[in-house]
């Protein structure tokens, strides 16, 4: 798969996911949806403007922030300020990443395997060993996933869940056993299987979560766009 098909591929998947037209996606625009109740930044990486939208009551506030400024909209500031005391929530933002089977790299070791239901204990303890904020942030909340294990014990683990049709990784290892390459491990076996549901697998992180990021960029990942949700006070 060339990268103008795996793009366009995602492109219509964004499309559907938000309901807008395809062409939007690298047009760009400020969008009323029926089916959200919070408020949204996509920004396309290439694309002539980030995707804006949220439900219809607060359009006038999303032209706002777009008047206000263009280019650094999926951060969240100016469209947090344009609702006022209708902002709440700010998640993200978060950068988006896919790979296509021409770009994991090869088979990791033999360590790392399929877990499996008598695993799921390793899992819970691998969680009890991580501060809070990182095992939310990481979505690996059970099976199918893939872990490396040493002695016994879970130092790594990936999971792949679904998110409206499309494979999405999360990705955890144990605080003692970061910097010797074991999340890569975990994330490759993880996009391999993956790709065999889908022609792309998607990854996301904080774009703060510099260290991340970087696993998706070592394991063929390519950024395609920050997203930021807002969500709106009641």
């Amino acid at each position: 798969m060339t990268v103008q098909d795996w793009r366009a591929d995602v492109d219509h998947w964004w499309a559907g996911v938000l309901r807008v037209p395809v062409a939007a996606v690298r047009e760009g625009g400020v969008f009323a949806l029926g089916h959200v109740s919070h408020v949204g930044v996509v920004a396309v990486e290439g694309a002539a403007a980030p995707i804006v939208y949220g439900p219809a009551q607060v359009l006038p506030a999303l032209h706002a922030a777009v008047r206000a400024s263009r280019s650094d909209l999926a951060e969240g500031q100016h469209l947090a300020a344009a609702l006022g005391p209708r902002a709440g929530r700010v998640l993200g933002p978060a950068w988006y990443g896919y790979a296509t089977a021409q770009t994991p790299g090869r088979a990791p070791r033999r360590a790392v395997r399929p877990l499996r239901e008598p695993d799921l204990p390793m899992l819970t303890a691998l969680h009890e060993r991580t501060p809070q904020a990182e095992r939310e942030e990481s979505g690996t909340t059970g099976l199918p996933a893939f872990g490396y294990l040493e002695d016994g014990e879970l130092l790594a683990v990936a999971c792949l869940g679904m998110w409206h049709g499309m494979p999405a990784i999360g990705v955890l290892t144990d605080p003692q056993a970061r910097g010797r390459g074991l999340a890569g491990m975990v994330v490759t076996a993880a996009a391999r299987e993956g790709l065999n549901r889908h022609a792309v697998v998607q990854y996301r992180a904080w774009q703060r979560n510099t260290a991340s990021i970087a696993v998706a960029a070592r394991c063929g990942f390519t950024h395609y766009c920050n997203g930021l949700v807002i969500d709106l006070a009641s």
